[in-house]
């Protein structure tokens, strides 16, 4: 029979590797490959050229523009505030402000890393998302163009519906009349871009073909950046890049390669495809792509196709790129004339369902058929990958808010509140577990005595504990239930790593010394020491209390019978120190308090069965 330690030992070490496995494919830190020379085949068969003449649009290099003549917008909405320029016909800025929920409450997003804002003499706390550098909404004819398009370099004629938020954008470039208009609604964190597309020309115009597809950018990487110093690699990986395409979705790391694990593995052996790693290229088999977008830890700025969906997507290898996902057009092709028009549905606001409510029926597109946003997906609000966890999750994020608005508004204490009334709905199943090592306890001298007589006899040693356990009428199989309460913990226990780790109502919440309750109790953090930490060593006070917690509750809640035991009482914390080290103090602050409720329990239940002395065999 296997001891309760070495159970609990198995139980963290499966933990901890589904905890990694998990971590690796919801939120994959993906490598670069290995380059190659070899080049694979296209996969794809490229259609042939038709016989009639097409016109080919080509990148030019824009007429230098008079600063005077550039115009210049702001608006604000309930939760944005937007800067635009006729140069680009873009987005200069955007910035997003605390803002009231569909229910009424504000949703306090100005926390940390926030500008102070005028617009019409009034200030505002927010925070900007478009990194200084703008959203493009532009297309390139060329991979290496996709940050820079020459549409950007463009002074476009420009109209303003201050009434409707609406802002129209015109120019033309080489037989293509480019229009596009940003249409913005006060109460929503969505705003609708259409771009149309019009041959100017006398020839067929062959705007995007599969040989030389057009490339879209919508959003590039998105904030909040660390102010006034470079973000550090944890830091950097809460940002990611998104894709919906033929129902799959897919997310990576930003601002790096995109193989996923496999697709690296078959680039080491086989080459990259098109022989260039500098970018990825995925052509749809079917529905064509849904929506694409970029995030960081706690927001989202996400395009979603109304109605022409795009062929493709590229995403760009190199390193620390800024580029998002680029939609790839590769069938616009126009008589003279004609036009194409693109319609989009663009959400930027926080990782939560909530955010992505409409405040106005009219334009909720799934309560009125006939709303202006009429074909949004909706799985969009799968863009923020929260994994198999996400019902839990989502349960923990509402009790904690409840408890915040309804009880103390301090979501440490709602942790703690959480904590004992998950304690209190496991009751009857700790309890039990409780009285089985007070019982263990009691047949702890005499199970010592047959460890040390037959300690060399494995077989007889195993009889011997068998036919005490079954003279004072123990089952030692009753024991396993020991277990059973850390296993029904686990999927909690990373449903709370989720929830403090991208949701914005935790974001630098206090509780007593703990000065934010989203990342590591770091109380004090050493200069940087040379080859060894470039940032320093830090001191994680609250992990080093929850170890303590969790020594002692070893101590009430096991009885060693072998000198392996006892190695294992004081393996495991040593173990937990490693593994909560660096994860958000909020979790190990919920470990805390449930390690000193069992000791509480455990207690409890020893001083209620002081009569029960040690047996004898």
């Amino acid at each position: 029979m296997e001891d309760r330690q070495n159970r609990l030992f198995l139980a963290l070490m499966l933990s901890l590797g589904i905890w990694f496995v998990a971590n690796y494919f919801l939120n994959p830190d993906l490598g670069k490959p290995k380059p190659q020379n070899k080049q694979t085949e296209q996969k794809t068969e490229v259609s042939k050229q038709p016989k009639e003449t097409l016109t080919q649009p080509t990148e030019s290099t824009a007429a230098k523009v008079d600063p005077k003549e550039i115009r210049k917008f702001v608006l604000k909405t309930d939760s944005h505030i937007v800067f635009l320029s006729s140069l680009g016909a873009r987005i200069e800025k955007l910035y997003i402000k605390d803002y009231t929920s569909s229910e009424g409450k504000e949703v306090k997003v100005a926390r940390a890393d926030y500008d102070e804002i005028e617009v019409e003499g009034a200030k505002y706390r927010a925070i900007e998302l478009s990194r200084g550098k703008g959203f493009d909404f532009n297309f390139s004819d060329s991979k290496e163009a996709i940050g820079s398009s020459d549409w950007n370099r463009i002074n476009f004629k420009s109209e303003e519906d201050k009434e409707n938020l609406k802002f129209t954008f015109t120019s033309s470039k080489d037989n293509v009349l480019l229009k596009k208009t940003f249409q913005f609604f006060p109460k929503e964190n969505y705003f609708k871009t259409e771009i149309s597309i019009t041959n100017i020309g006398k020839d067929k115009l062959a705007f995007s073909r599969r040989e030389k597809p057009a490339y879209l950018r919508t959003f590039g990487s998105i904030g909040p950046v660390p102010q006034n110093r470079e973000a550090n690699d944890q830091e950097l990986s809460k940002f990611f890049r998104v894709y919906r395409m033929d129902g799959s979705m897919k997310d990576f790391v930003d601002g790096g390669s995109a193989w996923d694990f496999f697709e690296g593995i078959r680039n080491f052996f086989t080459g990259v495809p098109n022989g260039d790693d500098r970018f990825k290229e995925v052509v749809s088999s079917g529905e064509g792509v849904d929506f694409v977008g970029a995030g960081s830890r706690y927001f989202l700025a996400v395009s979603d196709s109304l109605n022409k969906h795009a062929e493709g997507i590229l995403l760009d290898n190199r390193k620390k790129n800024e580029s998002g996902v680029i939609l790839t057009y590769s069938d616009i092709e126009l008589e003279p004339g004609k036009s194409e028009v693109l319609d989009f549905a663009n959400y930027v606001g926080i990782r939560e369902w909530d955010g992505m409510l409409f405040r106005d029926p009219k334009l909720d597109p799934f309560r009125n058929p006939k709303s202006p946003f009429a074909g949004l997906s909706p799985d969009l609000n799968k863009s923020f990958n929260q994994g198999i966890f996400t019902p839990i999750r989502n349960g923990i994020v509402w009790f904690l808010q409840q408890s915040y608005h309804y009880t103390f508004p301090n979501y440490g204490f709602g942790i703690i509140l959480f904590a004992l009334l998950f304690k209190l709905v496991f009751y009857p199943l700790n309890q039990k577990q409780a009285e089985s090592m007070k019982k263990m306890s009691a047949l702890s001298p005499e199970l010592k005595k047959i460890n040390e007589k037959y300690a060399k006899d494995p077989e007889k040693r195993q009889q011997k504990m068998m036919e005490l356990y079954k003279k004072h009428n123990m089952n030692p199989l009753s024991q396993l239930g020991g277990c059973l309460p850390m296993l029904i913990q686990l999927p909690i226990f990373f449903a709370l790593y989720v929830a403090f780790a991208d949701t914005i109502d935790l974001w630098k919440s206090p509780f007593l010394w703990i000065k934010d309750l989203s990342e590591p109790d770091f109380v004090w953090t050493s200069p940087s020491i040379p080859y060894l930490s470039k940032e320093g060593l830090s001191l994680n006070l609250l992990v080093l209390l929850m170890v303590g917690t969790q020594f002692l509750s070893m101590r009430l809640t096991t009885v060693p019978t072998d000198p392996n035991q006892k190695v294992m009482m004081y393996v495991m914390p040593l173990i937990m120190v490693f593994f909560l080290w660096s994860m958000p103090s909020g979790l190990t602050l919920y470990w805390t308090v449930t390690n000193l409720l069992s000791i509480v329990q455990q207690w409890i239940t020893n001083i209620r069965k002081k009569d029960e002395s040690p047996v004898k065999a």
